[in-house]
């Protein structure tokens, strides 16, 4: 069903979303803002991630 790196790459995106509307709360911000900065970090994760293991951006030896 799932590669390996696929699901690497969702765990990743899911603890970075996680953490950061975390601290977004910790910090005193209010809830929708804290999501919406969580879904942001989660966005910016994902898409980082699935470019560099994409199979155009590995090093070639």
């Amino acid at each position: 069903m799932f590669s390996v790196p696929g699901l690497l790459v969702v765990a990743a995106t899911a603890v970075i979303a996680t953490l950061a509307c975390a601290l977004a709360l910790v910090a005193g911000s209010a809830w929708p803002l804290s999501l919406l900065s969580g879904v942001a970090a989660g966005a910016a994760t994902l898409s980082v991630l699935s470019r560099l293991l994409d199979d155009g951006h590995r090093l070639r030896p």
